[in-house]
């Protein structure tokens, strides 16, 4: 999810704190888990730091080591130690403990509701994980969790957890909906194309509202889903072979990409000064103009690599939203 989701996560995470007597009666224990509470929500994507050496190195490990099963305990109890000295509140560390824990649990598994994945099984699997059935920025959930805390604010509800437990249990009911939905359009898919090598249904913004990507013997079909209407785009061919699709193999850039892609594809193209641009991209993530993920490399005639860059061109508010 983005940056924004996952603090309104964490603060109607702590709304919940609020069962306990201990914390409704001590202001410095409330401030306390709400710390620990946002704090472990946002924890597994300071892995953004990594950011700073470059965009392939901050996409080669996004939501990889930082994400993964063992290291949630590790968020938790650094969080944990840290808030606890802030706040004077080490008496209540297991609580402080289970809220980080959490914080840092839902942070992970809301990720792997998207379509982009996460690493989570790392260091004992390195596959990428994702359910492909929310957007990185739902707005039902936004609504659902913002609601939750003007509700709090406002002071119709004084201090009580209620409305932050509703909004758990809505966000529960909502995404097994999604997860479900997404499954039953899948099987649409491919009783549509019997033929289909491997099939990826992704989110669109809107309820109801589905692309697809089929990989058949002739190439690729894309399109999208509306309710009960299709509405097919194109048909993609197979990659064409070219000596500088193999040589841009051995870049950074195209490694990261095909480490993460599940179906990565290749094009090139001759520059008028003799160069080569080759583009791969992963199919999954098209929209009607281009693919907007994508590792771009520029060989020179000898096919030695002069330059490359990796990324995601487009506005956050474009689709694909992953």
């Amino acid at each position: 999810m983005d940056t924004g989701s996952h603090v309104l996560f964490g603060v109607t995470l702590a709304g919940i704190s609020l069962f306990f007597p201990s914390v409704v009666a001590d202001s410095h224990l409330a401030a306390a888990v709400l710390t620990v509470s946002v704090a472990g929500s946002l924890a597994p994507d300071f892995d953004a730091v990594v950011g700073l050496k470059g965009k392939d190195a901050y996409l080669k490990h996004h939501r990889g080591i930082s994400h993964a099963l063992p290291i949630w305990p590790v968020w938790a109890a650094g969080l944990t130690a840290l808030v606890a000295w802030i706040w004077g509140a080490g008496e209540h560390a297991l609580l402080l403990f289970c809220f980080a824990l959490l914080g840092v649990a839902l942070h992970v598994l809301s990720d792997w509701t998207n379509a982009y994945g996460v690493q989570f099984l790392l260091p004992f699997r390195k596959e990428w994980l994702h359910l492909d059935a929310i957007c990185l920025t739902d707005p039902f959930l936004v609504a659902v969790h913002a609601g939750a805390i003007v509700i709090s604010l406002s002071g119709v509800v004084s201090a009580s957890p209620w409305p932050f437990a509703g909004a758990w249990a809505l966000t529960a009911a909502y995404v097994g909906w999604r997860i479900a939905h997404q499954t039953v359009v899948a099987r649409r898919v491919k009783r549509r194309y019997r033929k289909a090598l491997a099939v990826h249904v992704l989110p669109g913004l809107w309820w109801f509202r589905w692309q697809f990507l089929v990989q058949t013997d002739s190439g690729y079909e894309m399109g999208s889903i509306a309710g009960r209407r299709w509405l097919p785009y194109k048909h993609l061919p197979h990659a064409v072979c070219h000596e500088c699709i193999e040589a841009s193999r051995r870049s950074s850039s195209v490694q990261t990409l095909k480490g993460f892609s599940k179906r990565a594809y290749a094009t090139w193209k001759e520059e008028a000064n003799g160069d080569y641009l080759v583009t791969w991209t992963d199919l999954r993530f098209w929209r009607e103009k281009d693919w907007p993920f994508r590792a771009e490399v520029r060989l020179d005639r000898q096919l030695n690599v002069i330059a490359e860059d990796i990324g995601w061109y487009k506005k956050a508010w474009e689709a694909p939203y992953v």
